[in-house]
C-alpha cells in the first residue's frame, strides 16, 4: 500500500488520520494496515518522537498566524528527518495547526 514512500511518512498519515478523519487521533491500526505489524512497529518509535518533536515546537506568536505556524512547525520536522514527504507534512501540518486552534 505505501508504493515507494518511505514507511516513516506512510505511518504518520496514517496515525493521524490524514484525509480519513475529521481531526487528526491516534490510529495505530490504521498504521498496521499500511504497513503490516513488523513493519509497523519498527516504525512506531521513530514516529512518536516525529510526533513528540511536532508537539513541543512553541511558535512565537505575536510574529506567526495559525498557518504560517503550522507551515513552520511542518517544515522543521521535513527539515530534520528525510523520511518525512511532502504528504505527511501536510499531515503533520494538519496535525499541528488542529493541536494549536
Amino acid at each position: 500500500m505505501s508504493g515507494t514512500r518511505p514507511d516513516l511518512s506512510v505511518a504518520l498519515e496514517a496515525y493521524l488520520g490524514y484525509r480519513v478523519h475529521p481531526v487528526p487521533g491516534n490510529h495505530w491500526g490504521a498504521v498496521v494496515v499500511a504497513l503490516g505489524l513488523v513493519r509497523a512497529q519498527e516504525v512506531e518509535v521513530p514516529m512518536l518522537c516525529v510526533l513528540a518533536e511536532l508537539d513541543a515546537i512553541k511558535p512565537d506568536w505575536q510574529r506567526h498566524s495559525l498557518d504560517r505556524a503550522s507551515e513552520a512547525a511542518a517544515r522543521a520536522i521535513r527539515a530534520r528527518y528525510a523520511d518525512v514527504d511532502a504528504r505527511a507534512g501536510k499531515a503533520l501540518f494538519w496535525a499541528y495547526s488542529y493541536g494549536h486552534q
